[in-house]
């Protein structure tokens, strides 16, 4: 999906959520892709926002959950959204051939 097919409301929601993510991961963030019913153009009203965070480094996948909550927690509020986020490495991203990976290398939007 094109970017400026994104709607309004998502284009900010997407803003301050990498930008929270810059700041809190600064260069071991190698890439955010939007995925899913949003990434599609296909969202209904309630439907989430699913959002993949690549990191350079091996990683504890929980600790990283539990360092972002905050950030999206916050975002969630604000916006009234439900952001549920992933994490990959870039190599486990390129490489593994799950259908999970394979619908985000194709439908997935970098922002």
């Amino acid at each position: 999906m094109p970017t400026s097919t994104i709607n309004v409301q998502l284009k900010e929601i997407v803003a301050q959520t990498r930008q929270g993510l810059e700041n809190l991961y600064g260069e071991q963030l190698i890439r955010i892709i939007l995925y899913g019913s949003q990434a599609r153009g296909d969202a209904r009203p309630d439907s989430d926002i699913d959002i993949l965070i690549l990191l350079k480094e091996p990683f504890n996948y929980s600790q990283e959950s539990e360092r972002i909550s905050v950030l999206i927690a916050d975002i969630c509020l604000e916006h009234t959204v439900v952001i549920s986020c992933m994490f990959a490495t870039l190599q486990k991203y390129q490489e593994y051939e799950s259908g999970f990976f394979r619908n985000i290398r194709c439908e997935g939007v970098p922002i």
